[in-house]
């Protein structure tokens, strides 16, 4: 640290410790402490979480790293995606080259929108289809329980009480027997269908269907298809199949390396509600997403250009898929969830001056990639949305 930097933070730790009506019972210890800072927190992997504190600010700190970590990630794949579109699209780099973070993100997308539109326009007679697969997200259970066991320094909560639990809908697994809700076939299969197909039907279709008539279909169907879907198969609501892909929503036995695609939701005992929303915003940053296959269907007599271009869709609207929807809803709530736990922690950062910091320093930085996250979300939706509205 250079000298100019601690004079500066020895003459404002005081002040900072008066705001935060820590003045009572502070020690010598906690001063030196707040000088020092909380280099922990970007130190290593845990970010700051094995440090001998409060265990409400070290939950936070966990969580808010694995957000940052996320952010920082949602930033790179977005401006990666937007900036394929844009040369695509024969856009000038020089729109976006020698910026950095969301800077950069914000004028690739700006770009790639443009270009979107232009690409379209002259070439109004050509038609474009989109089919898109597959593609999830998944939280882990197993975290999500073993964070909230941390979560109970009481020792009330029973191991049963302290299992995640996912929303309605949103468990996800294999099935070995009836499946309810949705199908999805993995990249490259199909699966059992009776219901909407997102992607390609082959079998009866009981609307317009792209390829083949109604009655033997293979391509997208307007309506129930019943017979095997390349895509997800949200099923009738009476419907049950056997799932030879993912099943989501219902399996009339226990699934098999069960998964959690929505929100956690906290266990069914008393638990310290920050401390458990820290580990609900970590298990859902931690999320591991698969992004979605897209093929671009053309009508004939498309130019080399516009086969370019449609190449360039499939290669990343993937990424903005699930940016702006799966990871990046799921991202938004976390973002929230720990600005909210942030103003939460008056009593848990009066613990320490090391709690304070460290709790101020993750405060400050998951605010930051709160910031991010918005960007990266809202830059997805607005060209994500773009082609879902364009290409029909």
């Amino acid at each position: 640290m250079s000298q100019k930097n601690k004079w500066i933070r020895l003459v404002a730790a005081p002040a900072f410790i008066l705001g935060l009506g820590l003045t009572a019972g502070i020690g010598c210890s906690d001063v030196a402490d707040i000088v020092d800072g909380c280099d922990e927190f970007r130190a290593d992997a845990q970010w700051g979480a094995n440090l001998d504190i409060d265990y409400r600010v070290t939950s936070f700190m966990g969580a808010s790293g694995a957000f940052i970590t996320l952010a920082d990630q949602m930033i790179v794949d977005v401006t990666s995606a937007c900036e394929g579109i844009a040369v695509a699209a024969k856009r000038d780099p020089s729109a976006w080259n020698g910026k950095e973070g969301s800077a950069r993100l914000e004028s690739a997308c700006k770009e790639a929108e443009a270009g979107f539109d232009a690409v379209l326009q002259a070439n109004a007679n050509v038609k474009l289809a989109a089919l898109v697969e597959g593609g999830h997200c998944e939280a882990s259970l197993d975290a999500a329980a073993e964070c909230n066991a941390r979560c109970d320094v009481s020792g009330k909560c029973t191991p049963a009480q302290l299992e995640a639990k996912c929303e309605p809908g949103k468990l996800a697994g294999s099935c070995s027997a009836d499946c309810t809700g949705t199908c999805t076939a993995d990249v490259g299969a199909t699966v059992e269908c009776k219901g909407e197909c997102s992607a390609t039907c082959n079998g009866v279709c009981s609307g317009a269907c792209s390829s083949g008539d109604s009655n033997n279909c293979n391509g997208r169907c307007a309506g129930t298809c019943e017979g095997t879907c390349s895509g997800s198969c949200e099923l009738e609501s009476n419907a049950t199949v056997q799932c030879g892909g993912t099943c989501r929503g219902g399996c009339s036995v226990e699934f098999q390396e069960p998964r959690c695609e929505g929100k956690i939701t906290p266990p069914e005992c008393d638990l310290d509600a920050d401390c458990q929303s820290s580990c609900r915003a970590q298990v859902q940053a931690n999320a591991q997403c698969t992004p979605p296959k897209v093929t671009i269907e053309l009508t004939a007599g498309a130019s080399a250009d516009v086969l370019a271009f449609a190449e360039a869709l499939e290669v990343h609207l993937p990424k903005l898929i699930v940016n702006g929807v799966e990871r990046g809803q799921a991202a938004l709530d976390a973002g929230q969830v720990l600005v909210n736990v942030g103003q939460n922690l008056q009593g848990a950062i009066t613990s320490s001056g090391k709690a304070l910091v460290c709790a101020t320093t993750a405060a400050t930085a998951a605010l930051d990639a709160s910031v991010e996250v918005q960007v990266s979300v809202q830059a997805s939706a607005s060209i994500g949305g773009k082609a879902a509205g364009s290409v029909q």
